[in-house]
């Protein structure tokens, strides 16, 4: 799914009060007052970091902060040796006496951990499926495997929110990156996979799979933005876990037949097939994320393996529908290269590029709140051990280890795919598109045009006099 970082469609900021509002003097006769609202109790990882940080004299406030976020990405990482816990790694012996000598370990600590989060992440020596409690035989091909580690129910019975449309999590101020305009729909609520970077699960309810059973009404009538031609529905769940079990499929189906001019993207790290039928109209596109082996095994538990991913994809594509796929989060790990590469020679020898509309390209970005909420998951994980680089806004990469990154991968790909297949950089810096790409755009404005123009003229290939697809030409709206 998704980017990990979408706002849910129905979050609102909390609203102020209007200028003219006072606060009523007098309270009624059977007023109690509310309980006092106490801070949430620490974990024990974060209690046992806070002791450990009150032995360490003249700590600032922000000093204070930074080793906490610092031990708390430790504690994730399960590294061996001293670099186990911020308790192993900070001196035993130091200077005590002054702030400046305190200051002098601090600096000293910071810039190891700055090295620490530069190198490749080493997964030789990290088996997070232990502490999950997640054996091989759960890794899903199938929902219900899904569920059961995680103990989810499904609610059936839950009513669409006044809003289930919102926007893809770009940056608001500027074109700090090269963003493509998407819509996105929250047609179920809470995913059954377990990624460990994902922000998903601490945006709903914690155990409990919403699925709209009003979805279809509310597709109906839902009023739609002027300028809408791309929809994807996997920011709030994996959008082929649970096939058409609840109709869901059914209602987007309508909604695409009684919308040609819109492109409706269906998003998974599943391996289902049973939902693929020959009624699904063309302007329907299913792309999967894809990611190296190691980085699937070690980072997104209880989803199917990239193999089994390409398989599905593979399935759907020869039953004549259009697919795509999402190269994103790429993880800077060691080996990340040859992994990488044999992913790309695994797409490309299952799948013709004639039906692929695009692959998207990127890597992990987080913003504070991601990181917070990572930090306190407890979830064992080592994506955290990156540089968290300051840009647009977010965390991430710096731009050297995106570059060659994106570069290495893109060039894996055969001439005859990178011909027919719209390949771009979702939400990363301008400067990386023609150095990885051989390509740039003026403006996200010139970006969503040409993607605009790629993905209607493979859709309007499904429908040439040799195709068997019934539905009218589908016309792209016109270029913005």
């Amino acid at each position: 799914m998704a980017n990990t970082e979408t706002q849910p469609a129905n979050y609102t900021e909390t609203p102020t009060q209007p200028t003219n509002y006072t606060e009523s003097t007098t309270q009624p006769a059977n007023y109690t007052e509310p309980p006092t609202k106490t801070a949430n109790p620490l974990t024990p990882t974060e209690a046992r970091i806070e002791a450990f940080l009150q032995t360490i004299p003249f700590l600032s406030f922000q000093q204070h902060r930074m080793l906490k976020e610092q031990a708390l990405d430790l504690a994730l990482w399960h590294l061996p040796g001293k670099e186990a816990s911020i308790e192993t790694l900070w001196p035993k012996e130091y200077d005590k006496s002054t702030k400046r000598a305190v200051k002098k370990t601090f600096s000293a600590f910071m810039a190891y951990m700055q090295e620490l989060r530069k190198r490749p992440i080493d997964y030789s020596n990290f088996n997070p499926n232990n502490e999950l409690n997640i054996s091989s035989s759960t890794i899903s091909e199938t929902p219900t495997i899904a569920l059961n580690p995680r103990n989810l129910t499904i609610n059936t019975n839950f009513k669409s929110p006044d809003k289930i449309m919102g926007k893809c999590p770009c940056p608001r101020d500027g074109e700090q990156t090269r963003c493509c305009n998407l819509q996105t729909l929250d047609a179920v609520q809470q995913c059954a996979f377990a990624c460990s970077y994902c922000s998903i699960q601490a945006f709903y309810a914690q155990n409990q799979v919403r699925v709209l059973s009003d979805l279809a009404q509310h597709l109906s009538t839902m009023p739609i933005p002027p300028d809408t031609w791309h929809i994807g529905t996997g920011q709030s769940s994996d959008s082929l876990l649970l096939g058409d079990d609840y109709g869901t499929l059914t209602a987007l189906k309508s909604f695409a037949h009684s919308h040609p001019e819109i492109i409706l993207e269906l998003k998974t790290k599943s391996s289902r097939t049973d939902w693929i039928k020959p009624d699904i109209p063309p302007n329907i596109i299913s792309t999967w994320s894809l990611n190296a082996a190691t980085a699937a095994l070690m980072e997104e538990h209880l989803a199917a393996t990239p193999s089994a991913r390409i398989a599905a994809a593979r399935a759907c594509s020869q039953a004549g529908h259009l697919v795509g796929f999402h190269i994103h989060p790429m993880v800077h790990f060691i080996g990340w290269q040859t992994e990488y590469t044999n992913l790309t020679k695994t797409l490309c020898d299952n799948i013709d590029p004639k039906n692929v509309v695009m692959v998207g390209i990127g890597t992990l970005t987080f913003t504070k709140a991601n990181l917070k909420t990572l930090r306190l998951s407890g979830r064992p994980t080592r994506v955290t051990q990156m540089p968290l680089t300051p840009i647009a806004g977010k965390y991430s990469y710096d731009l050297d280890t995106k570059r060659t990154m994106f570069r290495h991968l893109y060039s894996t790909f055969p001439s005859d795919w990178k011909s027919s297949v719209f390949f771009y950089l979702c939400m990363e810096d301008p400067s990386l598109w023609l150095p990885c790409l051989g390509r740039t755009y003026p403006t996200n404005a010139a970006f969503e045009s040409d993607m605009r123009t790629h993905y209607f003229s493979k859709v309007n290939s499904l429908l040439s006099p040799n195709s068997t697809k019934p539905e009218a030409l589908v016309t792209s709206p016109p270029s913005l």
